[in-house]
Order: structure tokens, then C-alpha cells, then sequence
């Protein structure tokens, strides 16, 4: 798929004037779709909500935090207007730049981030599989960050359709919410979609570079294996829990996103047997032993007490809500923070007994480089 600057100059114009306004804005692309739609909020605040209860009965995006007890809140953004495409008038572009409601709003600071060393990573990895052996829980995924200078010709808004064009399989956005700050990413990993009546969510686990082979030509280790069995079962046994019935269960498979390969295990199930548990299986299944751990409450206490960064909106989950009568939630991966002069990578890796500290130092590398290899392109003349 092609998505040339020059046929996207309208959205280019648009997003350039929400950016420099502060008005609160997403543009996203789904996996697999050539149409980018984008969501403006320039009469009101987008809400902050402190329950995700009625969710599925709204209409708008909601972006959630790894973790709201360290100050991050849940937003729903609500449109009041949604474009397609480039299907965006110039004259609502111009109105939108007298509009200066947004323009005091105070912006986030990376100044309290620093860069993870190896040893800081290397040194959680170890004490991680202590804690195991100790049998505090079974699996936990240490995250680190990068904070990084930005070129001086970056344009988000070129980065995303950059994004758009190299990622196809990913669900790539760009987005702007007072509170959340502005973020990019092309993430692999859909949460929970509902698209006509069917419901889907899928487990993801293990990570390998991509080569040429045919993907059904990686092999895994049993940490990788013994992972996203973890993961897996975590699901299905959710799934079952919540007496969820006629589910459809695909995997485990190989799955390209980006530069890396993954084992992918997908459940669908009929829309008719949420009834009306939406939210409840949402906050059920966030944050995933993908992202966090299991048993959860323990993973996610290491996390808190051992990562000296805060993850912030890093492995919670965005989408659409109710757009174009489609849910697509995805958990927040392969992603970056934008601030005025610099930004910060995200990555993680699955952490269990059999993990080589080493080496996972090394997958979170590989998967920073599904932004990095974005960021180093040549600009577009």
C-alpha cells in the first residue's frame, strides 16, 4: 500500500494545525485498510473517565494507561468531526487555525525521563527470575526506554504516513489529548475488536527478527513457546470464566508485524455472548500477560517497584470506539512519545525462568527498531 504525501496534503494540513493549536485530534489506519480516518474535538475537552462502564455505548477513542494509580487517567475523545481520508474542506482547516481554545493548555515534559542502561535491564531481568524461582508469579515483562534527540526536518505528520505505508499489518495512529500528550505507533497487538458480530481477541507472544524465509519457517525455543502459552491460557481461561460460549480458537501460528515474527493464538466468539460485559472483559483482559505478567497483581507490583521509568500510556490501549459501527481496541506497542525537541522509545520483553537477561536486552532493541527504521528514512523531497 501507497500512501504518497502529495495525495494526503489536505490531512497533512489538518493534523499540522491541530498539532501546532493543541486541539485534541487522532488519525489511524487498521490493519490491512487503505482508508485513514480522523477524529477532531475543537468544542470541548475530551473526558476524562474513571470507569469504563457504558464504553461500548459511545462513539469517539478512548486512550488508556498502563496503570492509572501512577497518575494517568482514562480519555475519550468524542468527535466533532470525523474525516476520511483526504476528504478534509480547507476552509474548516483555516477556521480551525484561528481557533486558539486549546492553545493554553500546558504541554508534557520528557524531563524526568532518562534512557534505561543494560545494566539497570540486565539487573531487573535477574531479579525477575529470583522472584520466580521464589514463586512469587510465573512470568513478568520488564519495559525499558530511550529518550532520543529529534531530526530537525521530523514531521509527524510525513512519520505517519511513513508508518501507514511500511507497516500494513500494524494499527498505525497519530494522536494528540491534553493529559496524554502526543504519541505515534504502529502496534500488532488488537485488545479487542467487535466487527459485525463476530468479537475477537488474540494472545501474542515470542519475538524473532524477520528474514526472507516463508513464515512458516521459524522454530522457537521453549522459553519462547513456554511464553506465549502464558499468555494463551490466560485468555482462554478468561474467556471461560465470564461463561463465554461457541469459542473459535486459531493457533498457535507464526505472525509477521513490522520487523519481527511472533506466535499468535486468535479467539472469536459471537457478539450476542458479551451481553453487554464489554467493559467488564475489557478491564478483565488489560493489561494481558503480554504486557504485564501473571498472576497480574504480582507482575504488575514488580513492574512498579523495580522500572525506574513510568510507562505512562506504553502497553494501556487506544482505538475506536463505534466508528463506521467497528470497535478496534489495541494494546499501546511499538510506539513512541513525541515532545517538542526530543522523543522516547518504549519496548518489553517477556520475562520468564528460562530467560537469558542478554538476550532479551537484545529483543527490546529489535523491537525499538519498528519506530527507529521509520525515523532514519530519507525525507520525502
Amino acid at each position: 500500500m501507497t500512501f504518497e504525501p502529495s495525495l494526503y496534503q489536505s490531512l497533512s494540513n489538518l493534523q499540522t494545525v491541530c498539532l501546532k493549536q493543541n486541539i485534541p485530534f487522532v488519525s489511524y489506519r487498521l490493519p490491512l485498510d487503505k482508508e485513514i480516518i480522523t477524529l477532531v474535538q475543537h468544542h470541548s475537552l475530551p473526558e476524562k473517565s474513571d470507569s469504563l462502564q457504558d464504553i461500548d455505548q459511545k462513539i469517539g477513542f478512548i486512550v488508556s494507561p498502563f496503570d492509572e494509580t501512577a497518575g494517568h487517567g482514562t480519555y475519550f475523545l468524542k468527535p466533532d468531526c470525523v474525516f476520511f481520508s483526504n476528504e478534509i474542506e480547507d476552509i474548516y482547516i483555516q477556521k480551525l487555525s484561528e481557533n486558539n481554545r486549546f492553545l493554553s493548555l500546558e504541554k508534557l515534559s520528557e524531563k524526568d525521563i532518562q534512557t534505561t542502561t543494560p545494566e539497570e535491564y540486565i539487573n531487573n531481568v535477574n531479579a525477575a527470575k529470583m522472584a520466580m524461582t521464589e514463586g512469587k508469579f510465573h512470568k513478568v515483562v520488564l519495559s525499558k526506554v530511550r529518550l532520543e534527540n529529534l531530526p530537525e526536518d521530523f514531521k509527524p505528520e510525513t512519520f505517519f504516513l511513513k508508518l501507514c505505508e511500511k507497516y500494513p499489518h500494524a494499527f498505525v495512529y497519530l494522536i494528540q489529548l491534553p493529559g496524554v500528550g502526543c504519541w505515534l505507533g504502529a502496534t500488532p497487538e488488537p485488545l479487542l475488536v467487535i466487527e459485525g458480530e463476530r468479537v475477537k481477541t488474540v494472545s501474542l507472544a515470542g519475538t524473532q527478527i524477520a528474514t526472507n524465509e516463508n513464515i512458516e519457517s521459524y522454530q522457537w525455543s521453549s522459553k519462547e513457546i513456554e511464553e506465549q502459552g502464558i499468555v494463551t491460557g490466560f485468555v482462554e481461561n478468561l474467556l471461560h470464566s465470564l461463561d463465554i460460549q461457541y469459542i473459535s480458537k486459531t493457533g498457535p501460528e507464526n505472525y509477521q508485524a513490522a520487523n519481527l515474527i511472533h506466535l499468535k493464538t486468535a479467539f472469536e466468539f459471537p457478539q450476542s455472548e458479551l451481553k453487554n460485559r464489554f467493559s467488564g472483559l475489557l478491564k478483565a483482559l488489560h493489561p494481558t500477560p503480554s504486557v504485564g505478567g501473571l498472576p497480574k497483581a504480582e507482575a504488575r507490583e514488580f513492574i512498579l517497584e523495580n522500572e525506574k521509568h513510568d510507562r505512562s500510556y506504553y502497553t494501556g490501549f487506544l482505538g475506536p470506539v463505534n466508528i463506521e459501527n467497528k470497535t478496534n481496541i489495541f494494546v499501546n506497542l511499538r510506539c513512541l512519545q513525541l515532545f517538542d525537541k526530543q522523543f522516547v522509545l518504549y519496548s518489553g520483553a517477556g520475562i520468564t525462568t528460562s530467560s537469558v537477561a542478554e538476550n532479551e536486552w537484545t529483543e527490546t532493541d529489535n523491537k525499538m527498531m519498528t519506530m527507529m527504521n521509520v525515523i532514519k528514512m530519507a525525507p520525502n523531497p
